[in-house]
């Protein structure tokens, strides 16, 4: 018997369809992982370099960073941005860069002011989380901000106020700082991703000397740690900043 072209490729179509489960025909695909980083400076991410190079670089992770500022108030703006654009690229992540005045003193006044007010500012952290989409945001704890710089904290109760509930959030602390801040926190063993924390010191040489970069490279296996806070507990905190 001679089969026609069509009825030949309608047979292998319904072959196909019937080879294959049910539940698998049926069953929602999972999402896929989407990471944004929302820093207030140029080289703030290295705090969670370890974790993105895992996700971005290995994993194929979409992953996004948002910085405020160019980091003027610590060196060369111009140096700083194209020292964090080398970062984003390494760690395999769009990068958004704003220009928000770098200040010490009332961030989020100077940044208000800045960005047309509070509201406004708010606004515009949102509408950069909705382009973005992801499913989960790593930032700053408002309470400490891992060295109790006001940019942190300003920053990480800005983006709480701006990200929608259902988005988890990460905030992001040092370990020296806080080994016993807070109780139950998140430890992330990096021990097998640490040299992205080591390269991305490297990238961001104008804030740290080879010096500081061999110490980060020499440190004790226990050390290679990212703690964080998810923002749906509640933290007890035992350190304060004045």
């Amino acid at each position: 018997m001679v089969i026609s072209r069509a009825l030949e490729r309608l047979l292998v179509a319904l072959l196909l369809v019937f080879a294959i489960p049910l539940g698998a025909r049926t069953r929602a695909a999972r999402p896929p992982e989407c990471i944004l980083w929302i820093g207030a400076h140029p080289d703030d991410e290295i705090l969670v370099s370890p974790i993105l190079g895992r996700a971005c670089v290995e994993r194929g992770a979409q992953c996004a960073m948002l910085v405020m500022t160019r980091g003027e108030g610590g060196g060369s703006a111009e140096v700083r941005s194209m020292e964090m654009a080398r970062a984003a690229e390494t760690l395999h992540a769009a990068l958004t860069h704003w220009t928000l005045p770098d200040v010490f003193g009332d961030v989020d006044a100077a940044w208000s002011a800045a960005a047309g007010g509070h509201a406004a500012l708010v606004a515009r952290i949102a509408s950069e989380i909705a382009a973005v989409s992801p499913t989960l945001i790593y930032t700053f704890d408002p309470h400490h901000g891992s060295t109790c710089h006001p940019a942190h904290r300003a920053l990480g109760a800005l983006v709480l106020e701006a990200a929608p509930p259902n988005i988890p959030i990460y905030l992001v602390e040092t370990t020296d700082q806080f080994r016993s801040a807070v109780a139950e926190p998140i430890v992330v063993d990096a021990t097998s991703t640490w040299f992205y924390f080591v390269r991305d010191a490297q990238i961001h040489a104008s804030q740290f000397p080879p010096e500081q970069v061999d110490m980060f490279a020499s440190l004790a296996a226990e050390q290679r740690r990212v703690w964080l806070i998810d923002s749906r507990t509640r933290a007890t905190y035992t350190l304060a900043c004045n």
